[in-house]
């Protein structure tokens, strides 16, 4: 059981929605029954085996789509059809180029508000950095590198939306190998993107059968940052004069912190009550994350711009 309502951190969206206030857990839905009896009697709501009993039986507002990732787009096709205001959905939102069009062009026309769950958008301290950065107060981007295993689209996706977000839109790419190591159709790719605005960035995989990892390194003209620990830390480094060689100039440690990276699915949710009370712009939009999609396209073709 990955979580329960006595759990210190905030894992599941069920967890998410109680946290945060605001909502009321009325179903899961679950072609196993026994799974969805398990979770309405540990977070509320009534069960149900599919959509079509849960909209017959329910009046519902926000749907949180937390399937395989292969059921992504046949879900996101049926929920367009029901009377519902936003859709939470788990990464990555489609798995093909042609499934990200498709879902552009049929919610484009929607009112359905979708927000897309890749976490660490959502991490107060990352957001931090991202202002920093528009701002320019660490210089222009030179280079970085990210390390992640268990998929392009499983889990590389995470580390490239969250290139996108801090850095940038992503211009070529060039594909160097891979690993089978999760989904048979979704190997762990590394690649070379160059940025749009500039700087190379490395995207490294290794193989999660060994062990698992999501670390991001990012350099800028007068700053590196380093999350690690799968996002629960950052480290921040500024240039100075090397502590020991005199006339050096030198990346230096100045801070090492704790994130909220427990605390990310509470943030994600109270940003949705706070879409649907007053309109506050969703943090991670389908758009953005389809455009993730293309980039994950973009490598699994070799290279492209």
């Amino acid at each position: 059981m990955m979580d329960d309502p006595a759990n210190p951190h905030i894992l599941t969206h069920a967890h998410g929605y109680v946290a945060c206030g605001g909502f009321d857990i009325v179903g899961f839905v679950d072609c196993n029954m026994e799974k969805a009896k398990a979770a309405s009697a540990r977070w509320g709501g009534l069960a149900f085996g599919n959509l079509e009993e849960l909209f017959e039986k329910q009046a519902v507002e926000v749907v949180s789509i937390c399937l395989p990732d292969q059921a992504h787009y046949a879900t996101l096709r049926a929920l367009a059809e029901k009377p519902v205001k936003l859709i939470f959905l788990e990464k990555p939102p489609v798995r093909t180029l042609e499934e990200a069009d498709a879902v552009r062009s049929l919610y484009g026309g929607l009112p359905i508000r979708v927000q897309v769950n890749y976490t660490r958008r959502f991490v107060p301290e990352i957001r931090r950095i991202r202002e920093a950065i528009k701002n320019g107060e660490h210089g222009a981007f030179l280079t970085g590198v990210g390390y992640y295993g268990k998929g392009l689209l499983h889990n590389g996706s995470h580390m490239l939306n969250l290139l996108q977000f801090l850095v940038g839109s992503v211009g070529k790419v060039a594909r160097t190998s891979e690993t089978v190591d999760f989904y048979d159709d979704d190997p762990s790719i590394s690649a070379l993107l160059t940025m749009s605005s500039g700087g190379d960035f490395y995207l490294c995989h290794i193989d999660s059968r060994k062990f698992h990892v999501f670390e991001l390194d990012l350099t800028f003209e007068r700053k590196r940052i380093r999350i690690w620990e799968l996002g629960a830390m950052i480290e921040e480094y500024s240039i100075g004069d090397n502590r020991l060689f005199a006339g050096y100039r030198t990346l230096n440690k100045d801070a090492e912190y704790n994130t909220e990276h427990t605390r990310a699915m509470y943030h994600a949710i109270t940003n949705i009550r706070d879409n649907l009370d007053r309109n506050e712009p969703l943090v991670c939009t389908l758009g953005e994350s389809l455009a993730t999609v293309e980039v994950c396209s973009n490598i699994l073709r070799g290279c492209a711009e």
